[in-house]
């Protein structure tokens, strides 16, 4: 290709040069391929030589006329020329042509015609670049003389000016809607916090920034860190900031589809700047600033200037359904319901726009909240209801029930339930007994299991209460799930209002006895707690009596919700009641129980309760009655440890596992089947009843498929808490524990290797041997007895499980006694 100027070479138009395409025109053949000559459609330059061909002696390597000259020889003759071009006054013209067909020249107009041709540039974006390369060329020189002279602080910081300033002019960035920001800079700023300016200039050329046409979360975070640490520093001079860089910081900060819960109150202060940095907001722009003057607080402001807009705004196609859309929403959360029904109809009888008519629920919430617009609420919802037809979902109905449930009016709450479910056909508005086909246990419980699964739960409470007073008694399986769902919110009002609940459920349990009993000439009165008395609070008349009695679950719940609590004479005294209310006790109880004397450090007790409930009220214990009781030995409560406790934990143990093996009980999950085990072996090595760890894990091998993971084996050897609390102490502690037992497994790999086994080549069933093995070897090195024989600690296993009554299980391996006590179910 020719050079871009004629100029820049030094020579003029009479120059005697010769362009390469013109070289390459006498190299090309005579006649070119197919895919040459169609690639030649484009402009080409030419230059047309005016020059007497030179005449030389013809020797014997003269070629051909037709011939094409020999490269090197076209490579001297061009030397030669330049020579003398520069040495004497040229007699050569240049004339410019452009090639547009295939043997069609057309002429050029000097050389700034030709650059247009050759680069596609007219003259003036060449001298710009050229410009631009020369400023290139000076700021690189610069930046090497100020590291030289030792300012490397300045280098950097200029170097990322300038760095930006290449990213943002030749890639640019594109917004969600397609919109194009060029070079974005902020300059002209210099004192102590021209340097945040800076970071906010570094932001605006990050490459991630809308890299695939919309911000990221950390796109939005760190917009607003720098612009809002460069706000001061701005504020002297908003002048200094240019339109796009305003229109791209709105775009980032205003971009509503990423985590951004500050996104009004950072468009709130950005459209506060640029008021008073005298730019004129678009449209849109105007629209969410007025959104977001209204949501911090600016109520009567923001509906003002949106009034202001009616002309400006609401009246243009594009923005007519985003605006009285907005007048709807505001004017009804400020309370001006009016106002907000005409934007409404003005919005919903428009032919501009296809407005949503689920619109009408902000005029509904707002109409419900007054007694007396109530009934015009209910007439909004049913227009929203036949505006909408077919396109009512059950979302729709749920949001209408919920806000009628908000505002205490039950009635038309189940009106709505009922459209729902009956498509308008019955009416229960007004009436002192609900239609069977409303009022029965069926209908209503699916209600109350609908508002407690959505989370209203303070709604199911008042739906509960109205259905009673409407003679429909909810049944305790809906007032059981009421009271599970407020325990597990965690808050303490909503424990309050659970315990009263159940405790009144309860009550409603005593007088049935009590009526009972009288009934059979039995008199007695019982005093249960009360939350109310608890609490020093007075019960008024308006207090809800349930009339539900409570069931066996009812009393569940609260037994878990007191041990977890640690509220252990509140838990006795349940226990007492649950004994006059007739309800027997369930081993689920039974484990509550256990757990909470427990830890009220009395485990004497839980043990003795353990007993009364499983030998004289014959309670089946399961897996986690076994959990809780091996949880009462003193090794697993003491911080400190007490030998003498110890070694009584040793025979209670020992009893507590064959009452496990011998009781009818299988695992009811996946983690009691992991935890058990866990607490079992931890409990025994605590306790030093070494033999008995043996004992235990043969046994669970065999009846509970008990197979020790690597990091119940790593855990073993390094300590209970190892894996609890990661300091450094307990991460050096797994670090040995793990090469311990890499050391076990090897050791028992040359031990299989010597017997003839290839070592590396292992079934299922051998690498549970393995993992076995190594268990019983932490044990004996626990008991310092790894050089025991194995004979020996075989002779005390089989000793210790003929003591425990598992013989037959782990000697013996007897397949029906194996059968007879196996613990896994179908989980």
């Amino acid at each position: 290709m020719p050079p871009r100027t004629p100029s820049s070479l030094g020579l003029s138009k009479t120059g005697s040069y010769v362009c390469r395409s013109c070289i390459a025109a006498n190299l090309r053949p005579v006649n070119p391929p197919l895919w040459a000559t169609a690639s030649r459609q484009a402009s080409t330059v030419h230059r047309k030589v005016q020059q007497q061909p030179r005449t030389r002696p013809a020797g014997p390597g003269k070629q051909p006329p037709n011939a094409p000259p020999d490269p090197a020889e076209l490579q001297r003759m061009l030397a030669e020329d330049l020579h003398n071009a520069s040495e004497a006054p040229s007699s050569f013209d240049i004339n410019y042509f452009s090639q547009d067909r295939p043997g069609e020249l057309r002429p050029l107009k000097g050389q700034e015609e030709f650059g247009v041709e050759s680069s596609g540039l007219d003259h003036d974006v060449e001298e710009d670049i050229d410009k631009l390369e020369k400023q290139m060329v000076a700021t690189i020189k610069k930046l090497n003389r100020m590291e030289k002279q030792g300012k490397r602080d300045q280098a950097d910081l200029l170097r990322r000016r300038f760095r930006t300033v290449l990213r943002v002019q030749y890639r640019g960035k594109t917004g969600p809607g397609a919109e194009q920001y060029g070079l974005m800079r902020i300059n002209g700023f210099c004192g102590p916090r021209a340097r945040l300016v800076d970071n906010l200039n570094i932001f605006l050329g990050r490459e991630s920034v809308v890299s695939s046409g919309m911000p990221t979360h950390k796109d939005v975070l760190d917009c607003w860190k720098h612009y809002s640490a460069a706000r001061k520093a701005l504020a002297t001079a908003w002048d200094k900031v240019p339109r796009n860089v305003w229109d791209f910081i709105w775009m980032v900060l205003s971009f509503e589809e990423v985590e951004n819960p500050n996104r009004m109150q950072h468009i709130y202060v950005l459209s506060k700047d640029m008021q008073a940095a005298g730019v004129t907001l678009n449209d849109s722009q105007q629209l969410l600033a007025i959104e977001a003057m209204f949501i911090e607080g600016w109520q009567k402001e923001a509906i003002e200037a949106w009034k202001k807009g009616v002309v400006t705004i609401g009246s243009k196609p594009e923005h007519f359904q985003p605006y009285w859309e907005l007048g709807v929403r505001m004017c009804a959360i400020h309370g001006d319901t009016e106002r907000a029904l005409r934007a409404a109809d003005t919005l919903l009888r428009s032919p501009l726009a296809e407005p949503d008519p689920r619109i009408l629920n902000n005029i509904i919430r707002a109409l419900a909240v007054n007694t007396s617009t109530l009934d015009q609420a209910w007439e909004t919802y049913r227009d929203m209801r036949d505006l909408l037809g077919r396109g009512m979902t059950i979302e729709d109905y749920d949001e209408v029930t919920g806000t009628f449930l908000s505002v205490g009016s039950v009635e038309y709450a189940l009106q709505t339930f009922v459209d729902m479910m009956f498509s308008d056909a019955i009416d229960i508005r007004g009436k002192t007994r609900l239609p069977m086909v409303v009022g029965n246990h069926f209908f209503t419980g699916k209600w109350l299991k609908r508002l407690i699964g959505a989370g209203d739960l303070d709604g199911a409470y008042k739906a509960v209460v109205y259905l009673q007073a409407k003679s429909v008694i909810a049944s305790a399986i809906q007032l059981n799930g009421l009271i599970g769902a407020w325990f597990r919110t965690g808050l303490a009002d909503n424990y309050e209002k659970a315990e009263a609940l159940a405790w009144s459920m309860i009550q409603a349990r005593l007088d049935y006895v009590q009526l009972r009993k009288r009934d059979s000439g039995l008199t007695g009165k019982v005093h249960i707690y009360d939350p109310y008395e608890a609490a020093g609070k007075q019960r008024v008349a308006s207090d809800f009596k349930c009339l539900t009695r409570a069931t066996v679950e009812t009393f569940s719940l609260l037994a878990e919700n007191y041990c977890s609590r640690g509220l252990h004479s509140r838990l006795q005294e349940l226990s007492a009641v649950m004994q006059e209310a007739e309800i027997g006790a369930t081993n689920f109880i039974m484990n509550q129980l256990i757990r909470s004397y427990s830890q009220a450090g009395e485990a004497q007790e839980a043990q003795n309760l353990y007993r009364h409930m499983t030998e004289e009220q014959n309670i089946r214990p399961d897996a986690h009655t076994f959990l809780a009781l091996f949880n009462t030995l003193s090794v697993n409560r003491l911080i400190q440890r007490d030998p003498d406790l110890a070694r009584q934990d040793i025979e209670t143990a020992r009893q507590f596992f064959t009452e496990m093996v011998q009781a009818n009980w299988v695992f009811d999950s996946p983690e009691i089947l992991v935890q058990l085990p866990r607490t079992i072996l931890f409990s025994l090595l605590k306790a030093k009843d070494y033999v008995g760890t043996i004992v235990a894990s043969r046994t669970m091998r065999e009846l509970f498929g008990f197979h020790p993971p690597d990091v119940l084996l790593v855990e073993l050897i390094s300590g209970i808490g190892s894996y609890q609390a990661k300091t450094k102490r307990n991460i050096e502690r797994l670090t040995r524990g793990s090469q311990k037992i890499e050391s076990l497994i090897m050791q028992h790999r040359k031990e299989l290797i010597k017997k003839g086994h290839p070592g590396n080549e292992m079934t299922e069933e051998e690498k549970i041997d393995e993992l076995h093995a190594v268990l019983e070897q932490i044990v004996l090195i626990k008991a310092n007895a790894e050089d025991t024989a194995p004979e020996v600690v075989e002779r005390y296993v089989q000793e210790a499980a003929k003591e425990m009554g598992l013989y037959d299980i782990i000697v013996r391996m007897d397949p029906v006694a194996i059968s007879k006590h196996r613990k896994l179910g179908s989980m």
